[in-house]
């Protein structure tokens, strides 16, 4: 298993989010870590990454 996963960061309340490398976060006995092949994103991801008003 990698020591690192690409993940995307949202660093601060602001417009904008970065792509990172991190660690993999660590897990239990009672834990999986599942692996995404696939994503995508909904209408509340886009006003996130905005940071405009989405209530």
């Amino acid at each position: 298993m990698r020591n690192t996963m690409l993940a995307v960061v949202k660093p601060e309340a602001a417009p904008g989010a970065e792509v990172r490398e991190v660690k993999v976060p660590g897990f239990g006995r009672t834990d999986v870590l599942v692996k995404v092949k696939v994503a995508s994103i909904c209408g509340t991801d886009l006003h996130i990454y905005e940071w405009d008003r989405w209530r």
